[in-house]
Parts: C-alpha cells; structure tokens; sequence
C-alpha cells in the first residue's frame, strides 16, 4: 500500500533543541538570529525562545537537513528536507508544504533525478495519483515485509564495506509494523558498522527498512 510506503519517508522525529552553541542562549531568551545545538543543529530565527520562522536544521545521527519555516519550534510552511548518507534513505528529497511537522498540501518526493512524486499530501502520507514506479515500491515494500515481518525470524543484512567488499551481518526480528522491522544484532560483523546512526554490537535493537533485511 503506497501509504506505508509514503509514511516510511516521514523523516527523523526531530530532536531537542540544544543550547551549546554560540547564539542558543540569547534566542533561547528573546527574539531574533541565533544557533542551538544538540542531538541536531539549528542556525536561524527565534521567537520567545522557539524556532520561529527561516531556518537549517540538520540531524547529526543520520545527516538529514531540513532547510525552511519554522512555527513553534515545527516544520510549517514551506522547506526541503534531504535524507543524510547514515539514514535508510540516503540522497532521497521532499520539498514542499509542512503542517505541525507533516507533510501536508502540496508537495515533491524524489527517488532520484528521474523518480519522482508531486502532488497533494495530508498529514505526511501522498494522497494524489501514484505513478509506475510507486506501484512497483508498493509491491517490494509488501514483499519484504512478507518475507521478515514476523517475530523470532532469523535475518542478515549485507553491509558494504569500502568499493567492493560485503560483510554480512545476522539479526533476529523482535517486532514489525507498516514501516519498519526491529532487530536485535546477533553477529555484528568485524567492520564496526554503522546503522542509521548507531554502532552495531551483539544485541544492539534497531529500527529499519524491510528492504535491507532477508531470511538468513
């Protein structure tokens, strides 16, 4: 179902506001330009000490970047959001409307230079005509999610390591919902991989894309 599919691209919950970098204290108490770093940076507009107006924020983790406006410390209005290299989706783009942080009215998501979907949006999931290449995510998306979606399954994942090596790393599903599969790190590897931003280690729980895992 696309909706999954479009709700898997939400994007990072975005994290607390910090108060480290130069600026953060005097936005935090007023109005005007300033910075505010923490688990993400932010460089821009504050009012009463929120996120008010133009403003980049980029999630250090993953390396998502979202540049637009800002209402009440949330996306609204109009901004681009661009998943990081670390993130499930690297490269991946949407620009367009945001409503309390959803996407929301109109907007685009591109795959790549030659994917793309524009057209109407409500409350983060693309509501308007899908096209081919969609369809053909949709089927994959349900496919996976057939294949590991259950607890208890053993999985692997292959993780490239440089131009042209493979380690395969082992898991264990702990649970599954429309989006995303959970799963314990069994045999983490050699290579200190890395995955949407946390260092894997034997029993390490992550949260991530169906597509990257198949039965072991």
């Amino acid at each position: 179902k696309e909706a999954a599919f479009a709700a898997a691209r939400a994007g990072a919950a975005p994290p607390k506001k910090g108060s480290s970098a130069p600026g953060a204290k005097k936005a935090a108490e007023g109005e005007g330009s300033g910075e505010a770093v923490g688990s993400a940076h932010y460089k821009g507009e504050f009012k009463s000490g929120k996120k008010q107006g133009k403003g980049i924020k980029s999630w250090l983790a993953t390396g998502d970047h979202y540049d637009g406006d800002f209402i009440d410390d949330r996306k609204e209005g109009t901004g681009t959001y661009v998943w990081g290299a670390r993130s499930a989706w690297p490269g991946e783009k949407y620009f367009g409307a945001y409503v309390n942080d959803l996407r929301h009215g109109y907007g685009t998501y591109e795959w790549s230079r030659t994917d793309r979907y524009t057209g109407a949006w409500e409350n983060d999931f693309a509501t308007g005509p899908t096209t081919p290449t969609m369809r053909a995510r949709a089927r994959a998306h349900a496919e996976s999610v057939a294949a590991v979606g259950r607890p208890g399954i053993a999985v692997c994942r292959n993780m490239k390591v440089g131009i042209a090596t493979i380690e395969r790393i082992k898991g264990t599903v702990i649970s599954a919902d429309d989006d995303s599969v959970s799963v314990r790190i069994d045999d983490a590897g050699t290579m200190g991989h890395i995955i949407r931003g946390n260092a894997l280690r034997q029993g390490t729980l992550i949260a991530d894309d169906y597509a990257n895992w198949a039965p072991c």
